[in-house]
């Protein structure tokens, strides 16, 4: 068979390996966008393809519905897609390699939801902290840059979050808080931890490293330090349980949780709004 030339990569060096997933999700990332766009076409037109690099129109469902497809396309693109395949060469089970073939202990996933549930009062303090973070006068050009970023990227997810309806809302729990919890832990849990475990020997190191990734990637600065635990503790949870599916729930519950709030703050039913870390 063909896959047969397509060499395995386990006894390579960490940074090759590194290399190859950073090299997988590049070339992963261009092939789903142009399948992407092309797929786009018959559904929402040429219009709205030409005006990508415009301002979007937040106003237009359209619009919105168009930002959601892009949505999947990147969380298959950036994270499932890459991670498969990556996890194929380093071992043809990709179950095993991604810890995705142990079933996760009924006990042990209640006494994660536990952890996370008594750690709420430690992020939400880690939230007001980073609130309040400012830069020198020198790196104001760099706190105005990530200001800016931060209130571009808090919008979207206020576009995103922003559904009355049934319909609505079933979307956005598979969008925001399935796939980005099944992309997100499968990148950053179940290769990028164990990579750096690879390279350090140090789980406790390979733990805060993928974390501080994790939460640097979402680009929301002002969010980062609660992020950061947030990923620190799916990171132990996953090395205590041994299973990728208990942080892949515990993910989905957090994010879900944010998008039934703000379904019901929409609905008018709580009066509180929440916003997203994971």
């Amino acid at each position: 068979m063909m896959v047969d030339f397509i060499p395995n990569i386990k006894d390579k060096s960490v940074h090759l390996k590194f290399a190859i997933l950073i090299l997988i999700i590049a070339v992963s990332l261009v092939i789903t966008m142009v399948l992407g766009v092309i797929f786009a076409i018959p559904i929402f037109g040429t219009e709205i393809l030409f005006g990508m690099n415009i301002q979007y129109d937040f106003g237009d469902q359209t619009t919105i519905n168009f930002l959601k497809y892009l949505q999947v396309v990147n969380q298959l693109g950036i994270f499932i897609l890459p991670v498969l395949f990556f996890a194929w060469l380093e071992n043809r089970n990709i179950g095993e390699y991604l810890k995705l073939n142990r079933t996760p202990a009924v006990t042990s996933l209640l006494l994660s939801i536990v952890v996370i549930l008594a750690s709420m009062p430690a992020i939400n303090w880690m939230v007001e902290i980073n609130q309040q973070m400012h830069l020198p006068d020198y790196l104001s050009g760099l706190e105005n840059w990530m200001k800016e970023t931060e209130d571009k990227t808090n919008r979207l997810t206020e576009v995103f979050l922003n559904v009355n309806s049934v319909n609505g809302l079933i979307i956005n729990i598979v969008i925001i808080a399935l796939l980005a919890a099944v992309g997100e832990e499968l990148l950053f849990r179940g290769v990028v931890l164990k990579l750096f475990y690879e390279w350090f020997k140090n789980a406790h190191l390979a733990v805060f490293i993928s974390a501080i990734i994790f939460s640097a990637m979402h680009l929301q600065f002002y969010g980062f330090l609660p992020r950061t635990i947030l990923g620190v503790l799916f990171g132990y949870i996953y090395l205590w349980t041994g299973a990728l599916w208990i942080p892949i729930i515990l993910h989905f519950i957090f994010n879900g949780i944010t998008v039934v709030a703000a379904y019901l703050y929409n609905k008018g039913q709580i009066s509180i709004d929440t916003d997203s870390l994971g």
